[in-house]
């Protein structure tokens, strides 16, 4: 639950550690939980341990945020939605095939058709859910490596 204060799985040794070597999920964990609101945590601290890494580090994190942000972009998912919504129409039509519209079957038919609806519907909004979190994460997080880049490039 949102309300709920979560404790990372991980502590990090290093930051180097943790952009380089950290899976996407715990990743982003890490990065929601330095600069949440819903913590104690100083984001000043973290801008700081950001401000320690070298170029390369910083450079490879960026990257690595650009991939995360294309992975988990939303509008990928729009072509999914319009083939599960066509493959539970011919689902449906294949199990109401011949079958007599005030039978058991027919009606068992529209039952599986609203489960496979209600199903497909909560998986898409998980996705989704799961995919703008991950996104907007990864997008904070690169902007504030690319502003630490800009201050050791000057």
């Amino acid at each position: 639950m949102w309300f709920i204060k979560k404790k990372i799985k991980k502590e990090p040794n290093k930051l180097k550690e943790v952009l380089e070597n950290w899976n996407d999920e715990e990743l982003i964990e890490y990065i929601t939980y330095s600069f949440s609101y819903f913590h104690n945590n100083n984001p000043r601290i973290e801008l700081n341990r950001l401000r320690g890494l070298d170029k390369d580090t910083i450079t490879l994190a960026i990257a690595r945020m650009i991939q995360i942000e294309e992975a988990y972009d939303n509008s990928k998912i729009a072509s999914g939605i319009v083939v599960g919504t066509f493959f539970i129409k011919a689902v449906v039509d294949f199990l109401k095939f011949n079958i007599d519209e005030k039978s058991f079957n027919y009606l068992l038919s529209l039952f599986y058709a609203v489960v496979m609806a209600a199903v497909f519907f909560l998986l898409v909004t998980f996705g989704v859910n799961k995919g703008k979190k991950h996104r907007s994460n990864a997008s904070r997080y690169r902007s504030l490596l690319e502003q630490v880049k800009l201050e050791k490039e000057k």
